[in-house]
């Protein structure tokens, strides 16, 4: 298992813990249950959008935003909580076709479908208001 250097701790351990994570279960786990901000990469930009993700925590947790580092084949969840642990980092890379430790940005509805894709970080409020944009999230945001 890799250290952090860099990103900010993981609150869920490194996927080299749990191998046997079926990548297709795990998937289906969060679907509508959970949106996915998936960072790749381990420069300045991860850890720039890992912090904008923090700071803005709460408002990450009210849109049920997973963040999601991958990283040197390691795979952390910075922002909430999986409902079990994530699967390999080539899972995350073969499922939303992204490129190997190239700094990418994700955003995955909760449809599981991929909605917008970054090689730059997305400013928080700028995510937040694509998000917000989505007709589900209208709907969560009417209740």
């Amino acid at each position: 298992m890799s250290t952090n250097q860099g990103c900010i701790p993981p609150k869920m351990p490194c996927h080299g813990d749990y191998v046997g994570v079926d990548p297709d279960e795990w998937f289906e786990s969060v679907r509508w249950r959970n949106r996915l901000l998936i960072v790749e990469g381990a420069d300045e930009a991860c850890e720039r959008q890992t912090t904008l993700a923090l700071e803005r925590k709460d408002g990450f947790l009210e849109r049920d935003l997973l963040v999601i580092r991958l990283r040197e084949g390691d795979v952390a969840v910075l922002v909430g909580e999986a409902p079990t642990p994530p699967p390999t980092s080539e899972a995350f890379r073969t499922r939303f076709s992204m490129a190997d430790d190239a700094f990418e940005v994700v955003l995955v509805g909760k449809d599981g479908g991929a909605k917008e894709r970054r090689d730059s970080t997305f400013e928080t409020d700028e995510l937040f208001g694509i998000i917000d944009a989505m007709p589900m999230r209208i709907r969560e945001m009417r209740r």
